[in-house]
């Protein structure tokens, strides 16, 4: 929009007073214009919650989308009549083909909340169990394992570090089974183009350094060169933990505040060897001398 007067476009719109005025010379464009916001005020997003009238958005995380409806109590009087009616709506809820998804995505829910998982890191693994479970990839194969191999992966596409050997420790899962399982997710996701792991090797280094107790002039120094080593492509087919934690252990070599690699592996769950071999390479496509 215009001023017919003016010809500047500072147009503003006055709730208030349902105007378009325009800043420069205070021309009235519009006037009673109709509001088509909701007729409450809401001062707290708990007041929004309560005062809105439409559901609850969209979501994976039920095997229905969250598009199905519940019976409430209201004013009731046969509270008997009431508490059948609910039982049996819950058992026309969940068709006997979505038995099998209501299953999974109930498992994924409570592990994902064990492991402190934001909701949108819930959605994607949510939307990965769905397709599995679609294309028939969730057969013949340990339930927990899938869902296990559908959150890391959900992590490595939302950017959140966690690393296998913290997720395959805590759950006592065999190397195997969580390849093959994470095999399946990785051909499911192919078919999306959303889906890809965007994860950086710099984004597990605070983590490293934390649980280390090391400085932060460590961290930021560290994050620097492996940033370097990400977009040179020297961190192509290395795994992101190790060549992090090798970093860490050279960068807190070179400062003076030294860790053994003994240690830096078993805080982290890692051997020796990964660690000493990442930190070969560093050295040698920086050309660092170190001195012990």
């Amino acid at each position: 929009m215009k001023c017919p007067v003016c010809s500047s476009d500072n147009i503003i719109y006055d709730q208030e007073r349902g105007q378009s005025i325009c800043s420069s010379c205070g021309y009235v464009l519009e006037d009673n214009i109709i509001d088509q916001g909701p007729e409450w005020r809401a001062y707290t997003q708990q007041d929004k919650m309560e005062r809105e009238r439409t559901g609850s958005p969209l979501t994976f995380k039920v095997h229905d989308q969250g598009l199905s409806t519940k019976i409430g109590s209201g004013r009731v009087k046969d509270r008997i009549r009431l508490l059948k009616m609910r039982k049996l709506q819950d058992k026309i809820r969940v068709s006997s083909k979505d038995k099998k998804l209501v299953t999974f995505l109930s498992e994924l829910n409570n592990e994902a909340s064990k492991l402190g998982l934001p909701d949108h890191v819930k959605e994607t693994a949510a939307y990965i169990i769905r397709r599995l479970v679609e294309t028939g990839f969730a057969r013949r194969i340990d339930r927990t394992t899938l869902v296990i191999a559908a959150l890391y992966f959900s992590c490595q596409v939302n950017g959140i570090p966690k690393h296998l050997q913290e997720l395959r420790s805590k759950y006592s899962v065999s190397q195997s089974e969580f390849w093959k399982a994470l095999q399946r997710v990785q051909r499911v996701s192919k078919q999306s183009q959303n889906l890809k792991p965007k994860i950086r090797p710099g984004e597990y280094i605070p983590n490293i350094v934390d649980k280390l107790r090391l400085p932060q002039p460590i961290a930021t120094k560290a994050a620097e060169i492996v940033d370097v080593m990400y977009k040179s492509g020297l961190t192509s087919g290395k795994g992101y933990l190790a060549l992090s934690a090798a970093t860490v252990y050279l960068v807190s070599t070179l400062m003076d505040v030294k860790k053994t690699q003994k240690e830096v592996a078993e805080v982290l769950g890692i051997s020796e060897v990964t660690i000493r071999n990442r930190y070969k390479e560093i050295i040698k496509n920086f050309d660092i001398t170190i001195t012990l």
